[in-house]
């Protein structure tokens, strides 16, 4: 993610996205998702013709296209969204949500957890 912020389109697309109103910014927002989305029942659809391989790839390289893309352009973009009341209080929800579930004893078991399976895939040197 640094090395894709660093690049010198981003920068100038993130001075551009700054100059936008936040109805603009809204709209841009939903770019990925309204040409990216399409991609899944196309997905589906190879699936359901046996063509297993090609279905599973497009559906994962889609999905994870689509949400890097609007991962990035949300990044760029929330400072306007905040502007709107409605976007500001569900988004205020949310994080809220994310620090409460990061703060119950079972989602500290399960970072130990990752943290020691980590370790271990490291110590054996299965992944660099």
């Amino acid at each position: 993610r640094r090395r894709l912020m660093a690049l010198r389109w981003n920068r100038r697309m993130r001075a551009w996205v700054s100059t936008l109103n936040p109805y603009a910014a809204l709209l841009l927002l939903l770019v990925p998702w309204l040409i990216l989305e399409p991609i899944k029942p196309i997905g589906f659809l190879l699936l359901a013709h046996q063509h297993h391989l090609a279905a599973t790839l497009l559906i994962v390289v889609g999905e994870v296209v689509k949400l890097t893309l609007f991962e990035q352009l949300f990044d760029m973009t929330r400072p306007k969204l905040m502007s709107f009341r409605w976007f500001a209080w569900s988004y205020n929800r949310w994080r809220a949500t994310i620090e409460y579930l990061r703060s119950l004893p079972l989602w500290r078991r399960m970072l130990d957890w990752h943290r020691t399976v980590r370790a271990w895939v490291r110590r054996r040197r299965l992944i660099p």
